[in-house]
């Protein structure tokens, strides 16, 4: 019976899920926060079958769960505007209903890290066409700056036509601020990485919201800093272009994901030595 109600349950949200992976397939951005999504939940359930014993009931907690779940889909269907983080909200509050069932309030506690790195990315898939500008125009802008800082030649400039470009001309060599360069993958890999760790390690919620403030100019800063060193090295180089963009473009993506690991590892609690039997 508590599997059957599950799988009715989990049935709902087929529809949003779907949305969510057809939007990921469409938009390059958003594949590497969805693969660490996959990852973090990967790592829920290795911690779970080590861990957790499978009890199926239905607990309080579980359907208190549910019943805010289905809450929050009455509120997306009466509020136009919340629809997709409300509809999100309540797929993880579903999901976590569901994990209550069969493993109880531990079992929620568990993969707290993977619901809320769920959360996250899905409201973020609805933030990339109204990001997609503003990203670009800061990148370009701070871009600009810093190599202007450096002495180099440079000039921003926006081309109207179908669609309109963003221009960045660095030593008469033009360069285009594309929709791929705007940053928004490495801000949503950023976000999520930095909510796994936060829910993992079980850091207060002041922490947690400072390790993402601190997530959000890591991301944008690791991004102008990757379109300034692209600029600089291309031209120095007899490698193809499209290389040195994604060899860069990774380089950063990992210092900037590396830097937000490092500084939450501040406050990873210290595992208790096991006892020798």
């Amino acid at each position: 019976m508590v599997l059957a109600i599950s799988v009715l349950i989990g049935l709902l949200y087929v529809p949003l899920l779907h949305w969510l992976g057809w939007r990921t397939l469409h938009t390059q951005q958003l594949f590497n926060g969805a693969l660490l999504v996959m990852f973090a939940l990967a790592i829920c359930v290795r911690d779970a079958v080590d861990e957790l014993r499978l009890a199926p009931q239905f607990g309080n907690e579980g359907i208190g769960l549910v019943a805010l779940a289905f809450g929050c889909l009455w509120g997306a269907m009466r509020w136009q505007s919340g629809v997709l983080p409300l509809s999100v909200l309540s797929a993880c509050l579903a999901f976590a209903g569901i994990i209550s069932f069969f493993f109880g309030k531990v079992g929620v506690r568990k993969f707290l890290p993977a619901l809320n790195a769920f959360f996250v990315f899905g409201v973020l898939v609805g933030l990339v066409p109204e990001l997609d500008w503003p990203l670009r125009a800061m990148a370009g802008r701070y871009a600009g700056s810093f190599l202007a800082a450096l002495g180099v030649p440079v000039k921003l400039a926006l081309v109207n036509g179908q669609p309109a470009k963003l221009i960045l001309s660095v030593n008469d060599q033009v360069f285009v601020v594309a929709t791929e360069c705007n940053g928004f993958g490495l801000l949503t890999s950023s976000l999520i990485v930095a909510t796994t760790l936060a829910f993992d390690y079980r850091m207060p919620w002041l922490q947690k919201l400072a390790l993402w403030a601190i997530a959000i100019p890591i991301a944008i800063g690791c991004n102008f800093l990757r379109i300034v060193s692209i600029c600089l090295v291309a031209p120095r180089t007899t490698l193809p272009y499209g290389f040195v963009h994604e060899t860069l473009g990774l380089i950063f993506y990992f210092v900037g994901l590396g830097l937000i690991w490092k500084i939450a590892g501040r406050y990873k609690p210290n595992k208790s030595p096991r006892r020798a039997t």
